[in-house]
């Protein structure tokens, strides 16, 4: 029996190493979406009640999945992934703290979209069906515009999952996260962003 299951263990191994994996390639406009942020940034949110939100980069990350090209078990695609992590500065519901974009091209020549949450609201569908872009979206706190944003509301192309429950939010193809909505009424705008204390990007 022994001896049966060493010889199948073998079989098994020299057939997956038979199968030859192929990695897919993020295009240049599909990585346009990761190129908002880069690690231990920090942004500044205002509400419209005068309260100021931290958020800060705490992980922004590229590779590939399937690494040691388990054919058979996995799959012959080794997808090209990236993610990048925003926490919000002393926070006090533990899980519901981040906000996030992520992307996996699992297939070769198929155009892939971004996924995004915040605070415990998740995008459902994607972006494919351009409905939630919005082409003209101007926060009041900085008075700036924005051309080429996408709304995030709950029950219409997001569920809430968190106990915080976020009604909305608002992510710019070019500046990333501008907006958050909250249940009660309270809006938060983006302010700053700053690469560190002494280097601030935004007006």
């Amino acid at each position: 029996m022994k001896k049966s299951i060493i010889i199948l263990f073998s079989f098994l191994m020299f057939l997956n190493s038979c199968g030859k994996c192929v990695e897919t390639n993020l295009t240049d406009e599909e990585k346009k979406w990761f190129s908002v942020y880069e690690n231990g940034q920090t942004m500044i949110f205002k509400s419209n009640e005068g309260n100021l939100d931290t958020l800060v980069v705490s992980e922004k990350k590229e590779g590939h999945g399937n690494e040691n090209c388990n054919y058979y078990g996995i799959g012959p695609i080794q997808p090209h992934i990236m993610y990048i992590i925003l926490k919000l500065k002393n926070c006090k519901s533990e899980g519901n703290c981040d906000v996030g974009i992520s992307v996996c091209k699992d297939q070769v020549d198929k155009k892939c979209f971004p996924g995004f949450y915040a605070f415990g609201l998740y995008q459902q569908g994607n972006l494919k069906n351009e409905d939630s872009k919005l082409e003209n979206f101007r926060i009041s706190t900085t008075d700036k515009s924005y051309h080429d944003v996408y709304q995030f509301e709950d029950g219409v192309n997001a569920k809430n999952v968190s106990l915080i429950y976020i009604k909305s939010f608002y992510w710019d193809k070019k500046e990333g996260l501008i907006r958050y909505d909250t249940s009660e009424g309270e809006i938060f705008e983006l302010i700053s962003k700053k690469i560190n204390m002494y280097n601030d990007v935004t007006n």
